[in-house]
């Protein structure tokens, strides 16, 4: 089903931290699933297994009870994706758990996503994958007494890379719940002009949504599934571990790379701190506008598409006196396999009175790094900041880039003007912002609005036979240039999910226009 873009139902929180919380509750909850598994059903198939959870949220910590329905094959061959098809998490938690703020009730529908973390142990050794995806239908809250939240969807296969035996156990459980109803943000019309975009006060978000992050008791039986699996064994390779469903560019061999410009936030020194790598790769649209300052008008820039890799390295804490998560992101320009934005046309008066009209392009030097730092539990009101991380999720896009003006398109006053192969900009830093308490609000799964400010160098190597440098540092070069971008929903590679249910392609946005913060 296909997200709309800046509705306040996406939840006041980074997505890529929900799947670095599930991959921590998953290192908790894999160790005694593990230790069972020798128990599990030799056909291995599994339905309707029951856990115990423990669950916090903002309201406190609550026991809890889910039933996992899943169905795996009973055999697989190594190298060879086995794929359990979809899953069913039918969650049963107090409805004290799915308050917004201790002793606060309500009657309310919502709705959500849930995942689920699962180990994963062969040969002596465990890893760990999560279950993303799973779609929590409009469920009506009572006043009081239990709540039954069922979450369901399809769920990436595994590949096994050797033969033996291989147990599937349940570990953490994450969800997140929203109201069902959710404001309508105001679109453009298709024949509005390009305004200079502005951060300007838009409607009051919906309620921030509710958090349940689940943890099974010790002691139990946790495993979906003991699959037999033969044949020889295979490399493990970036591909095996994440088949592909989604349409996005290929990764270069190794996957991407960290911009050395743009350092990683300095991993932090408290007790209880973990670093995880969980790589997987998505891709996403960016469109939005381009402000040049001097002229008070903006440039629509062509939707972008962007190779993701989320969560190369992962620094979380749980302590409820640290609750900490950042989640550091590796992205890529891709156009027709050059790593810059498409053409994009602009006029502007140069001068101040002579229309000219030109296409740029916005080039990437080097990779584009996303650092995502915010709380990895309690948000909300109930949230207190501390020396580590704000209460509310803020993603940096640190990004070195130039303009380039692309040759033959250039028209002044209706003359054509050859600028040459090579007018461009020097490079610059370029840096946008995305938090979790904008409206509507950032996160890198879902995308939203990014914002920022650039200083633009001035052009140089403009004109064959004439210097027309002038003609582009009047217009455009100079420093404070606020730009507001609209990233659309992260198309996984893996699943598919926030891809067209049609194509299987990332889904262009529709450019915002207005933020708050």
């Amino acid at each position: 089903m296909r997200r709309s873009l800046g509705t306040a139902r996406r939840a006041p929180q980074a997505a890529a931290r929900v799947l670095a919380l599930a991959a921590v509750l998953a290192a908790s909850g894999v160790v005694a699933g593990t230790a069972s598994a020798a128990g599990g059903r030799p056909d291995g198939q599994a339905s309707g297994l029951q856990l115990a959870y423990t669950c916090r949220s903002a309201a406190g910590r609550e026991h809890a009870a889910a039933q996992i329905t899943v169905h795996f094959p009973a055999t697989g061959t190594a190298g060879k994706p086995v794929s359990p098809g979809n899953a069913q998490v039918a969650l049963t938690v107090p409805r004290a758990a799915l308050s917004a703020r201790p002793g606060h009730h309500h009657r309310a529908t919502v709705t959500g996503d849930a995942l689920l973390a699962v180990g994963i142990s062969a040969g002596g050794k465990s890893s760990m994958t999560v279950w993303p995806g799973l779609a929590i239908p409009a469920t009506h809250l009572p006043a009081r007494g239990t709540v039954t939240l069922t979450a369901t969807g399809a769920v990436p296969p595994i590949t096994p890379t050797a033969p033996g035996k291989v147990a599937v156990t349940a570990a953490g459980l994450l969800m997140v719940i929203r109201p069902h109803e959710a404001p309508r943000v105001v679109r453009p019309g298709p024949n509005q002009p390009a305004p200079s975009p502005s951060a300007n006060t838009s409607p009051p978000s919906a309620p921030a949504g509710v958090r349940l992050a689940c943890t099974p008791a010790p002691g139990q039986n946790a495993t979906l599934a003991t699959l037999l699996i033969t044949g020889k064994k295979t490399p493990s390779h970036r591909a095996q571990q994440a088949p592909t469903t989604g349409k996005c560019p290929k990764l270069p061999p190794g996957g991407l790379k960290f911009n050395p410009r743009f350092p990683l936030p300095k991993k932090i020194h408290a007790p209880g701190t973990q670093v995880l790598h969980f790589p997987s790769q998505g891709c996403a649209y960016t469109t939005g506008y381009a402000d040049a300052r001097k002229l008070k008008g903006a440039a629509l820039l062509t939707p972008a598409l962007t190779n993701v890799e989320e969560n190369i390295r992962e620094v979380v804490n749980f302590n409820p006196k640290v609750d900490y998560a950042d989640l550091d992101n590796a992205a890529q320009l891709d156009f027709h396999g050059l790593h810059e934005f498409p053409p994009s046309e602009a006029t502007f008066l140069t001068f101040g009175f002579v229309p000219t009209t030109a296409s740029i392009a916005l080039v990437e030097h080097g990779t584009i790094n996303i650092y995502a730092i915010g709380p990895a539990g309690v948000q909300g009101s109930n949230c207190k900041p501390n020396a580590f991380r704000p209460c509310e999720s803020i993603a940096t896009v640190n990004s070195r880039l130039s303009v380039r003006i692309i040759p033959g398109s250039v028209n002044a006053n209706g003359v054509p003007l050859d600028v040459g192969p090579r007018c461009e900009t020097s490079q610059f830093d370029a840096i946008a912002i995305g938090t979790s308490a904008s409206n509507p609000p950032y996160s890198i799964q879902f995308g939203g609005p990014l914002t920022g400010t650039v200083n633009i160098p001035s052009f140089h190597n403009c004109g064959v036979g004439e210097n027309l440098n002038l003609i582009f540092n009047a217009a455009i070069s100079g420093p404070q240039n606020f730009t507001l971008l609209t990233q659309g929903d992260l198309c996984s590679q893996s699943n598919a999910n926030g891809c067209d249910p049609k194509t299987g392609k990332p889904i262009i946005p529709t450019p915002l226009r207005k933020v708050s913060n």
